[in-house]
């Protein structure tokens, strides 16, 4: 079987509003690696700060893959549905806003229902995993909401996308490794310098002011290994976590095992001992995922999925079935009809002790690069807005 996968359409508008101003041949002209969230925010936030002061803007954001966003959702239809899918949302299944400054971002966003609270209710697997306890624990509420985007994850990621005005995203389009001959001083009164790009076949991408690289850790580090980046010692310090999600659909409510026809819960944080499963979704039950087939996805942990991060994806998936067999007990007529895995190999930061402060952002002002991204901090969609927000304090008059 194959997986069908959403054609992302983005934003490629350049036309003015009657309240911004307008990118002209003056406009400070930025280059953003990478349309994940990071990306998206910053391109947003900078949009509005050179439109508060009256200053012209011209952004381009180069994404390497198809579309945008890191709020990954998978979708497969059987053939005997023509209208239902089961759908997964195997990269992050929910974020939070601890700080003021998010939830005053995200709320726009909720009112007009991109974004939505989450108040699943929880519970906790126990004992062995040959004799799992599973035990409900409370429901999430309000006070610390969880949000998920609707209709699916991916859904936030476009909505930013389409907001864009003086941006353009150029999609399947891999920025060629950096050096040091791609930045000139383009004025010779002053020490302001611009960086010409190139993709990986050759062409010539555009000169701009500021490049912003916000693609992982491993792809940051591969863009400048061959340049004199003032820090390019430092953005290999953190330890990036790999990841694996397993993503099992059932054509049928009917067909469940009893374990989820009877649930009372829909996130399930399991503590099973030598188990390498972490937690549970249950994704039919998330708000606004009412006519999706009975589907759940898991996630392995970071540390079972790191020392197995360059094992087979089949290997790792028959060892993640037979582990969440065991939890969930299905028999063969109960047993899932789709199947599927993905391997995140940079899904989260190590928390780790060290004598250089960690950062969120790593500049390097002589050559007006910039390198951020959610991995510089806690690996939460939170960090790409804090990511995004520094971008803004840099560049922005």
């Amino acid at each position: 079987m194959t997986i069908k996968h959403d054609t992302l359409v983005g934003a490629d508008r350049s036309e003015p509003d009657s309240n911004s101003a307008t990118p002209s041949a003056t406009a400070t002209k930025v280059a953003i690696i990478g349309a994940g969230m990071t990306g998206l925010m910053s391109a947003q936030l900078l949009e509005q700060a050179f439109a508060s002061y009256g200053q012209a803007i011209d952004i381009c954001i180069f994404e390497k893959s198809a579309g945008v966003g890191r709020l990954a959702t998978r979708y497969n239809q059987p053939e005997s549905h023509s209208k239902q899918q089961w759908q997964f949302d195997f990269g992050a299944q929910f974020f939070t806003a601890k700080s003021e400054a998010f939830q005053a971002y995200l709320q726009p966003w909720l009112e007009r229902g991109v974004i939505e609270c989450w108040h699943a209710t929880t519970a906790i697997a126990h004992g062995t995993e040959s004799k799992p306890d599973i035990e409900l624990t409370g429901r999430w509420d309000s006070e610390q909401p969880r949000h998920i985007s609707s209709p699916k994850m991916t859904s936030f990621g476009r909505a930013l996308a389409a907001e864009l005005k003086h941006t353009k995203l150029h999609y399947k389009t891999r920025v060629a490794p950096l050096s040091s001959d791609n930045c000139v001083n383009h004025r010779s009164t002053d020490t302001a310098a611009q960086t010409t790009l190139w993709d990986d076949k050759g062409n010539e991408l555009g000169r701009f002011d500021w490049v912003v690289c916000t693609a992982p850790q491993a792809q940051a580090i591969e863009l400048f290994e061959q340049t004199d980046f003032a820090l390019l010692d430092n953005l290999k310090l953190p330890k990036m976590l790999a990841c694996y999600s397993l993503m099992l659909g059932w054509e049928q409510a009917s067909t469940l095992p009893p374990s989820l026809k009877e649930a009372q819960w829909e996130v399930l944080d399991v503590q099973l001992a030598h188990s390498p499963l972490s937690r549970v979704f249950i994704e039919q039950h998330k708000p606004g995922r009412g006519a999706v087939l009975p589907s759940i996805t898991i996630h392995a942990s970071n540390d079972w999925s790191e020392s197995k991060v360059d094992a087979a994806i089949e290997e790792v998936q028959q060892q993640l079935l037979q582990a969440t067999q065991h939890l969930l007990g299905w028999e063969h007529s109960t047993a899932p009809q789709w199947i599927d895995c993905h391997r995140w190999r940079y899904a989260a930061t190590a928390q780790i002790e060290s004598n250089i402060p960690s950062q969120i952002s790593y500049v390097d002002s002589s050559k007006q690069w910039l390198v951020t991204g959610d991995w510089c901090d806690e690996g939460r969609i939170e960090s790409c807005f804090k990511a995004a927000t520094q971008v803004v304090e840099v560049i922005a008059p």
